[in-house]
């Protein structure tokens, strides 16, 4: 066989093991995507149900009572928390940190900061608007 029909043959050959290939996925994604709808159509009035799509919910609201036991415990951790721009990071027994310029009786919107491993590294409160 001569070298011109050796490399035709290998060309051949490679591009139906690519055309396999390129079917094989677009088959085993179909079966996955089916899977996922099955599982998700089973677990759909379960607790800790599967989300299929991601959304943006509204921020959790929470008293400022709240806020100021959070700020408490949330320090002893290590963990720096920030309230309207004030930053609370320092704790050391038997001082507590200052939140007297807290109004307990507002409400606040927390949003906690986590890292790559899904820990809490911080914590941001926002005054909410009176309705």
């Amino acid at each position: 066989m001569s070298d011109h029909a050796s490399s035709m043959l290998r060309l051949g050959v490679s591009v139906i093991l690519f055309i396999t290939a390129c079917v094989t996925a677009a088959d085993l994604s179909s079966q996955l995507d089916g899977a996922l709808e099955l599982r998700s159509q089973q677990e759909e009035h379960s607790e800790g149900r599967i989300a299929r799509t991601a959304g943006v919910g509204l921020p959790e609201r929470i008293k400022g009572t709240q806020v100021m036991q959070a700020i408490r415990m949330n320090l002893q951790e290590g963990i720096s928390i920030h309230v309207d721009g004030t930053e609370y990071d320092a704790y050391s027994e038997p001082f507590e940190p200052d939140v007297s310029t807290l109004d307990a009786s507002s409400l606040y919107s927390i949003y906690p900061q986590r890292n790559g491993n899904g820990d809490i590294t911080s914590v941001r409160f926002e005054k909410l608007e009176e309705e």
